[in-house]
């Protein structure tokens, strides 16, 4: 799979598990937000590779069905992944605020450390700690 180092143009939009699985599902609150967002994105999206794993979970507990599972592989293949590293993990524990779920913390630690600026999520929480942490959010709330 890609991944992203910092010297990659920082033009690149952080997308994180909810907005990815708001595309898949129809019936998702904010699957129009997040079709959107992506037709009017002019530049490549990011995810962890954590995003894989979050997906595939909620997928699995919606029972999906084989069309929207290939639906999932096929976005992913359109997304930047970027494995988590010691450095991730380790920035990680940095972000604030310490409320922070772990797996929230880990995106924004992602996009952080890709050197990113766009960070796009319609969590809550995770959007406060990507503005605390100096990120532009770009959809959800």
């Amino acid at each position: 799979m890609p991944s992203v180092s910092k010297e990659e143009p920082k033009s690149a939009l952080y997308v994180d598990s909810s907005v990815l699985i708001a595309l898949l599902a129809a019936g998702d609150k904010q699957h129009e937000s997040a079709v959107r967002l992506v037709r009017a994105r002019q530049r490549p999206m990011v995810t962890s590779s954590v995003s894989e794993v979050e997906i595939g979970r909620a997928l699995g507990r919606r029972v999906a069905p084989r069309s929207v599972q290939r639906a999932a592989r096929e976005l992913l293949d359109h997304c930047e992944i970027v494995d988590l590293t010691p450095e991730i993990r380790n920035r990680a524990i940095e972000v604030r605020p310490a409320s922070v779920r772990s797996l929230d913390a880990i995106h924004v630690a992602t996009a952080l450390v890709a050197g990113l600026n766009g960070f796009a999520s319609f969590d809550a929480r995770q959007r406060i700690a990507a503005e605390e942490m100096g990120l532009k959010l770009v959809a959800g709330g």
